[in-house]
């Protein structure tokens, strides 16, 4: 059994498309599933639910979809005067009550059972509930608390918009990322396969390219509320505590430390791959200067203040 799961998808529609496209042509899953967050906070809200809703097998509830369709609020979303409520607002017009409903209508999780006592379990956040987030910093016991009561052999979920995968006792977690905003440094568009093997279930993260300068565009075009906040997250692509997040998932992946860096010979012109990503000069990412078609990483843009960068509420 095959299981592609894509999350956090927040109404980027060329990226929603561009995974879906890896999806059927390199994968060929048996299921597919989008695991929450599918609308908020991009250009293409409506069209992107469009799409998903014809393309996955399950289509699970995220936080902000909650938030969407009147369930409940979090976050910023909660204030009166605070743009996140007229991003909400504008989103709910863009969806519709008919969009709304079903939003408001979708399950928490789905299983698969390749056999008895091998289940995998979909989620958006975690298996208790839709806000927090498993970071890959927390400890053990932490984490465990989380697991005590599900009975499965693997488990998938987004929320954070960094992947990772890690062993809880015997069973195998992973983080599978955001297929429309990622924040682990890297632009792509990221999303998980789950594979069921006579040894277990495997998880393989995969990044597909993507335009970003048409998502980026399209933010301003349609005069998204928070256009331009919008834009920075999606170009800068990283949070402020980076790099213990890259160190924490490199430790549960059994990856080995990075090696030291290589400098030039003596004469030779520096070159900004041998300076270290934490000691590197910030510096503004200008959206009109992404190609059309753009495969990388953001390792230069300047960060923004860490309450906007953190706000996991979506």
């Amino acid at each position: 059994m095959r299981v592609a799961i894509l999350a956090d998808i927040h109404g980027n529609l060329p990226a929603c498309e561009a995974v879906l496209e890896d999806i059927a042509r390199s994968v060929a899953p048996d299921f597919i599933v989008a695991a929450g967050d599918l609308a908020l906070r991009g250009a293409h809200p409506r069209e992107t639910v469009d799409l998903l809703f014809d393309r996955c097998d399950s289509v699970l509830m995220g936080n902000t979809d909650c938030y969407l369709a009147g369930n409940y609020l979090g976050g910023a979303y909660r204030e009166r005067d605070h743009w996140k409520t007229e991003l909400l607002r504008w989103t709910r017009d863009q969806l519709g009550d008919s969009h709304l409903q079903k939003l408001g209508a979708l399950p928490f999780s789905v299983r698969y059972t390749p056999r008895k006592g091998q289940d995998l379990f979909v989620c958006h956040a975690n298996p208790r509930n839709l806000e927090e987030s498993l970071d890959p910093t927390l400890d053990d016991v932490a984490v465990r608390r989380y697991f005590a009561h599900l009975d499965a052999a693997a488990c998938a979920f987004g929320h954070l918009h960094f992947p990772y995968r890690r062993r809880v006792g015997r069973m195998l977690i992973a983080d599978v990322a955001s297929a429309g905003i990622p924040r682990d440094g890297d632009l792509r568009p990221a999303y998980g396969v789950f594979t069921y093997t006579p040894k277990g279930w495997r998880v393989q993260i995969r990044r597909v390219r993507y335009p970003v300068r048409k998502a980026t565009q399209a933010l301003t075009a349609r005069r998204v509320p928070g256009g331009p906040l919008l834009i920075h997250k999606l170009v800068e692509a990283r949070y402020r505590h980076h790099h213990a997040l890259m160190e924490a998932a490199r430790r549960h992946s059994g990856l080995p430390p990075p090696g030291p860096v290589l400098r030039p010979p003596p004469g030779a012109p520096v070159r900004n791959a041998a300076v270290p990503l934490e000691s590197r000069a910030p510096v503004d990412v200008d959206p009109a200067s992404l190609p059309t078609d753009l495969d990388g990483t953001v390792t230069d843009a300047a960060p923004l203040p860490l309450d906007v960068l953190n706000d996991l509420d979506g």
